[in-house]
């Protein structure tokens, strides 16, 4: 039998909780604060399975690819889409909220490259649907995005999607 780890325990715990925690604050609020940002990004290391510098590689790799990602979109929604829907309130706007960078740094931290964008993957699947739903009741609603960040996350911890890949391959 292995030995049991209560350090990983109560950090798992912990996180799990204040991922949650975020979820409603960011259902409620459409937006999150900071200090709970940083609480789950430094209990994503506690709870990976990688070592620290490669847990940091995949951590820093999610946050910087999402950060142009974000750039990009950003970008389109602010210029170009502004332009052809001639919509002056469309020049502010940002596609992602600063608060999912960080929610995606901790995704990859925790579950690698290849479970964190199959997580992310399906996490756009999931906040599809309310914005799908939004759109055909004609009404402007802000979806807040880490409570399906959330569930994508729980889809790569808690199942091994690379094998359940190869198995409907």
């Amino acid at each position: 039998m292995g030995e049991f780890d209560f350090l990983n325990l109560i950090s798992t715990v912990a996180l799990f909780i204040v991922m949650i925690w975020l979820c409603i604050y960011d259902f409620k609020y459409k937006a999150v604060p900071d200090y709970l940002l940083l609480i789950v990004f430094i209990l994503s290391f506690f709870v990976s399975p990688y070592p620290f510098l490669e847990s940091l590689r995949y951590g820093l790799l999610f946050a910087g690819a999402f950060v142009l990602l974000n750039f990009i979109l950003t970008f389109y929604i602010q210029n170009i889409k502004a332009r052809i829907y001639k919509d002056e309130s469309l020049k502010t706007q940002e596609a992602l909220g600063e608060g999912d960078i960080p929610f995606i740094a901790s995704m990859g931290i925790i579950l690698g490259t290849f479970e964190g964008v199959v997580s992310l993957f399906l996490a756009a699947i999931f906040a599809i649907i309310p914005s799908i739903y939004a759109r055909v009741i004609n009404k402007d609603l802000q979806i807040p995005f880490i409570p399906y960040l959330f569930l994508g996350f729980l889809c790569g911890y808690l199942f091994d999607l690379e094998s359940l890949l190869k198995v409907i391959n």
